[in-house]
């Protein structure tokens, strides 16, 4: 979609992006959201939504600490994961396959939310996936973001918000080797343990996250493309 056929007024338009089975790695997949949120803030795009699965990543975000790793960062990358510092909020996590990760790339003024409703509806959509599978999910509790089922997190929330624009966004476990965890104090919890759909007894596709997603926040319109069409879109702009 070139600049010339976005009207910046469509604003309940979300392009949907989905890598499918494809791993990316964190870096990759960084450097694609900044790319869009340079383009979002200068209302050359439609909010976009990015769904896809990192190759085994840790990453540490604004609030985290060194003290967070069980296992040294360096034994973890002899073992073949990524360690990455993010400018995401909250602490340290993993990424890995089996896990679907939401990025919106989207314009919260446009959209009319703010930053504590906005990360409200990423938990309200993941409690409505998981709950449309018969896994009782809560989100919005007391000093913990994220989506848990009892004690046991399903989902984790981390945005950056720089002139109006998110970026980050959601990791959902869906069939997560919870293994992949023990190595870290996941979101600064040191009593929590992951769980994921598949050990709750669902199963869930990326597709129906970005659904909840927009429903979740009003979208009326969806336009799905490839990786391919949203990376020459965003040559056309330059």
């Amino acid at each position: 979609m070139s600049a010339a056929a976005f009207d910046v007024r469509a604003g309940h338009l979300l392009r949907i992006c989905n890598f499918g089975n494809a791993l990316v790695t964190y870096g990759d997949g960084l450097r694609l959201q900044q790319q869009l949120a340079q383009l979002c803030k200068a209302r050359a795009v439609p909010d976009t939504l990015l769904l896809l699965q990192h190759a085994p990543v840790y990453t540490l975000g604004k609030r985290g600490s060194s003290k967070d790793f069980r296992t040294a960062p360096e034994q973890l990358q002899a073992q073949g994961a990524e360690v990455h510092l993010s400018d995401r909020g909250g602490e340290v996590t993993y990424h890995g396959p089996g896990q679907v990760v939401m990025y919106p790339i989207v314009n919260l003024r446009r959209l009319g939310v703010g930053a504590r409703a906005y990360v409200e509806g990423l938990e309200d959509a993941m409690v409505r996936v998981a709950g449309a599978y018969g896994v009782s999910a809560r989100g919005r509790v007391p000093a913990r973001t994220g989506v848990w089922v009892g004690d046991r997190k399903l989902g984790a929330v981390g945005v950056r918000i720089s002139h109006g624009v998110a970026t980050h966004g959601v990791a959902l476990n869906v069939a997560t080797d919870l293994r992949a965890f023990a190595p870290i104090v996941a979101c600064g919890l040191a009593g929590a343990v992951a769980t994921s759909l598949h050990a709750e007894l669902a199963c869930v596709n990326a597709a129906q996250l970005a659904s909840a997603f927009a429903r979740r926040f009003g979208y009326t319109q969806r336009e799905h493309v490839t990786p391919s069409e949203l990376r020459s879109s965003m040559l056309e702009l330059g």
